[in-house]
């Protein structure tokens, strides 16, 4: 027996046939849980009808919920036009839960209505209605009085009326209102769906900001409004009538008539509208795409621009996805009309006919092997960089070929790279086109900074740790080989005339070939002995050099023969290290003292052969223990040398934490290898061209409430005065962040630097209220006394909307001049995208 108030039992007890095959949908008792079985096929069956409704209702909420009222109108480029009111895939074993009032079932007018408070769940999806009415004369299912569905994606629906037939082909709604997890809006005055293939909404609105608290009827700060929007199931397309954009409320844009292919179809052939552009130079800018999708797998796109001083750019891309992968090619050219519009000495002014070619591919061979390339090929150095082409605008490009393989514990990479510099700067002088006197030529188009670069052919790393233990320890196996040109000889502090002996000239890349072939082999093992860790290393390498330089033995070239030269390094360490570990309550402990030792014999050749790959070097804590603490293959560290240090942090429950690392290295026997010359200087005024090396220490503070600390520094072995120092201070909360750093560099006379060098920097931001906040930054050069960067800007942050404008100033830290002045707005609405413009102030004029 049903329990109280069991309405479906209380109609339908007894009435079942134990024959009655279940209907499509079971209907379940809300009060005792039992299911009503009833009979699809026998159409004069009371249950059938009931049943019916309970189906088709579920069915509706699957139709209208998953497809018509998940959409908005951008949000419907994300639902395909096969979703709107069209019927849902359904778990063949979902059970319908119907429960409402009064279920009733009018013979007369051939209808079967739940009424009052009516709610259905059925396969994740809730409906709530005031009546929801089955027509079997019209095969029509209404439901109406605040309608409610609650999708399983968390998609929430509400509507004044849903009206559909039973074949699903036709159907309205009213008054829709949707809510999407993504907190996204969509509202329309109706929606109708046609003959099963078009979906119509009437007055549609769209927003991603949320309503007001205080007046939810008050415009939101933006949203986007059509008259029509049409989902054409047949065609595949979704179009626009009368869409405006509005901003408070008001429209500020306009388009009558626009339409994009349904996103369910991901490829297909239309207009796409250019981004419009505007500079001093190139003048005003608009244009469009055509893209043309000519298979699944590979497409077309066409492009014209006009530029309002320059005339037309026309572009072409060609897309090819395989089974492997995919590849583009594009093309571009532009004939300019206007040169004059241009700087004296660029390279834009100097060139008419303009054009580039650019490629890129990756596959992925098989799991482990990865093969690809990059290639710009341009008429002049800066044609991608001044009409912004796409992936290509960068000041710097690197164009490569490669093959990489990964495999456990194993890396292989091969490649052949030339390194671009984009520059507008035609007047550069030669090296070899300035005389003793310091008499100079400029040739406008010799590009002095893309002469200097470096190609390499090739480039090669491979990397091979043994699996299993040998002899109780791990096997590691390196190999590098790096090839390197250049067209003319890179030098840093060039002092006309001044001849090879400058101690403060750099050679960063000779002129001619320089190749390279090292190959390393590791034996390490760790053990723990007495408490202590114990690390045994040897070691073993070899390099193989080949020289074909220019100009030797002049002020270009220092070097003074190209003969091959071989070199060889085998190394073994031992390293303990004696953790303590402790825990007072407060916080937990960790000291660990370091002691290392470092035998092997001297580096030979030193400033014999160019120095690539290891000009970058700062002694620091992070390096103290490093075995080799040369950066690159072209040096690496000679003599016997011990590192000593210890390490200690502290850490507390509530996240706080201190690290501090301290150390000191020593030269024990042998050739000092920071204390030789090769022809980047690297390693001198290091800190470890002496004997004893300078103190290196550290201490990171993190306070676990925002506040965060960090000191490096390295003072001088002999009077602890501080060389080299930096200071980092930030702090973050919900209202207020700031951040500031100081760095201090002693004078190198070795690098050109006779003065110390002093540089602080900082920026903040602080929030006036929910959602604007000030920022600012700022950079101060100490010696000069120069404030050579500093900017300033507000911003504008909210659910939907973010907007932001900044007044940026950057001058010479020398001089003191001007060098930029720029304001950058920026704009973004959420789902919808964001953009952004520069606007310059002034620019210095290149020399």
């Amino acid at each position: 027996m049903a329990a109280p108030g069991c309405i479906l039992h209380g109609l339908f007890e007894g009435w079942l046939p134990v024959s009655c095959a279940p209907a499509r949908g079971s209907v379940i008792c809300s009060s005792c849980r039992q299911a009503f079985r009833g009979d699809a096929a026998r159409p004069s069956h009371p249950l059938s009808s009931a049943a019916t409704i309970a189906t088709l209702a579920a069915a509706l909420m699957l139709s209208v919920a998953a497809g018509a009222v998940t959409t908005a109108t951008p949000a419907l480029a994300q639902v395909s036009g096969d979703a709107l009111f069209g019927e849902a895939p359904q778990s063949p074993q979902a059970q319908m839960l119907l429960e409402s009032d009064e279920l009733i079932y009018d013979d007369a007018s051939n209808t079967v209505a739940a009424v009052g408070n009516v709610q259905i769940a059925y396969d994740g999806y809730t409906l709530v209605a005031e009546r929801v009415t089955y027509d079997r004369a019209s095969g029509r299912v209404l439901a109406q009085g605040a309608v409610e569905i609650v999708e399983p994606n968390g998609n929430r629906v509400f509507a004044q009326e849903i009206d559909v037939t039973d074949d699903f082909q036709n159907g309205f709604v009213s008054a829709l209102r949707v809510e999407t997890p993504e907190n996204t809006r969509f509202a329309a005055e109706s929606a109708e769906r046609r003959d099963g293939q078009v979906a119509i909404f009437n007055n549609g609105v769209y927003t991603a900001c949320e309503p007001c608290r205080d007046n939810p009827a008050k415009p939101p700060l933006w949203q986007i409004r059509a008259d029509r929007v049409i989902i054409n199931n047949a065609t595949k397309t979704v179009s626009y009538e009368g869409a405006s954009f509005e901003l408070f409320g008001k429209p500020i844009a306009y388009m009558p008539y626009f339409s994009h292919a349904d996103p369910s179809i991901r490829r297909k052939s239309g207009f796409i509208p250019v981004r419009p552009r505007a500079s001093d130079e190139l003048g005003y800018s608009g244009g469009v795409s055509y893209f043309w999708a000519m298979a699944p797998n590979y497409d077309l796109t066409l492009t014209g621009k006009y530029y309002s001083n320059q005339g037309f750019l026309g572009e072409a891309e060609w897309r090819h996805r395989t089974r492997l992968g995919e590849y583009n090619l594009r093309l571009a050219g532009i004939n300019q009309q206007d040169q004059r519009a241009f700087d004296g000495g660029d390279i834009d002014r100097m060139e008419d006919e303009r054009g580039a070619i650019m490629s890129a591919g990756r596959f992925d061979l098989n799991p482990r092997w990865q093969f690809g390339w990059n290639v710009l090929a341009q008429s002049d150095g800066n044609f991608a960089r001044t009409y912004d082409l796409d992936d290509y605008s960068d000041r710097e490009i690197t164009n490569e070929v490669y093959l990489t393989g990964l495999n456990d514990k194993n890396f292989f990479d091969l490649r052949a790279q030339k390194f671009l510099i984009q520059d507008d700067d035609a007047n550069q002088v030669r090296i070899d086109d300035v005389d003793l006197a310091g008499n100079q030529d400029l040739y406008p188009g010799n590009d002095l900074r893309q002469e200097q670069q470096a190609r390499l052919l090739p480039s090669f790393d491979y990397n091979l740790v043994s699996g299993d233990p040998v002899a109780g320890g791990q096997v590691s196996f390196d190999v590098n080989v790096a090839s390197v040109s250049r067209q003319k000889t890179d030098i840093v502090n060039y002092d006309v005339g001044a001849g090879i002996t400058d101690t403060d000239e750099r050679f960063h890349g000779i002129e001619g070939k320089y190749t390279r072939a090292s190959a390393e082999a590791e034996w390490k093992a760790s053990s723990i002995l007495n408490g202590a860790m114990v690390t045994t290393s040897l070691s073993a390498r070899g390099d193989g050099m080949w020289l074909d330089t220019e100009k030797l033995n002049t002020e270009y070239n220092p070097l003074t023969s190209n003969e091959e030269i071989w070199r060889g390094m085998p190394a073994a360490m031992l390293e303990i290290r004696y953790p303590l570990i402790a825990n007072d309550g407060l916080a937990s402990h960790l000291f660990e003292p370091i002691a290392q030792i470092i035998v092997r014999p001297d580096e030979t050749h030193i400033g014999k052969f160019p120095n690539e790959d290891a000009q970058s070097f700062v002694f620091d804590t992070t390096n103290l223990f490093e075995r080799d603490k040369f950066s690159g293959f072209d040096r690496v560290e000679g003599g016997t040398r011990a590192n000593v240090g210890f390490r200690y942090s502290m850490s507390f429950q509530n996240g706080a934490s201190i690290n501090v690392a301290a150390g000191q290295s020593f030269h024990l026997h042998g050739k000092n290898s920071f204390a030789q010359r090769d022809l980047v200087n690297a390693g001198l005024e290091s800190g470890l061209e002496t004997d004893k090396s300078d103190y290196v220490a550290s201490v990171d503070v993190n306070s676990g409430a925002g506040l965060k600390l960090g000191l490096s520094g390295r003072f001088d072995e002999k009077t602890a005065e501080l060389r080299r120092g930096e200071v980092g201070l930030s702090y973050a909360d919900p209202v207020f962040a700031a951040a500031a750093s100081y760095i201090f560099i002693d004078k190198q006379p070795n690098y050109g630097f006779d003065d110390d060098r002093h540089e602080v920097r900082g920026s903040a931001s602080v929030k006036l209220n929910e959602y604007v906040r000030l920022f600012g930054s700022g950079a101060f050069d100490i010696r000069n006394s120069e404030m050579f960067s500093r900017s300033v800007g507000v911003a504008y942050d909210d659910s939907c909307t973010s907007l932001s404008v900044t007044y940026s100033e950057t001058d010479d830290r020398y001089s003191g001049d001007a060098v930029e002045r720029s304001v950058m707005f920026r704009l973004g609405l959420r789902t919808i995208g964001q953009t952004e413009y520069k606007r310059v102030l002034y620019e210095e004029e290149d020399f």
